[in-house]
């Protein structure tokens, strides 16, 4: 049998709040792609974290919903 990790808007938030981005549960995902976009134009030195949480959630093993998948790749422009 395989284990798949599922990954909500709930586990997204609480990984970017872990990180120490200013987001909260209350907020909807427009409003934590924006705060994240600008806490890392201000705060540049946590775009590898930010860029290693989107490259984990994406392994193979790990189910992320479209929401979130949308987030992380506005995010992911950033890293270029």
């Amino acid at each position: 049998m395989m284990i798949v990790d599922l990954v909500d808007e709930v586990d997204f938030k609480e990984r970017l709040i872990a990180l120490g981005a200013p987001v909260t549960q209350e907020q909807s995902l427009a409003e934590v792609q924006t705060a994240v976009l600008i806490w890392l134009q201000a705060y540049p030195e946590q775009m590898p974290f930010v860029k290693d949480l989107c490259s984990d959630m994406q392994k193979v093993n790990t189910t992320v919903l479209p929401d979130v998948s949308s987030v992380m790749a506005a995010f992911s422009l950033k890293f270029r």
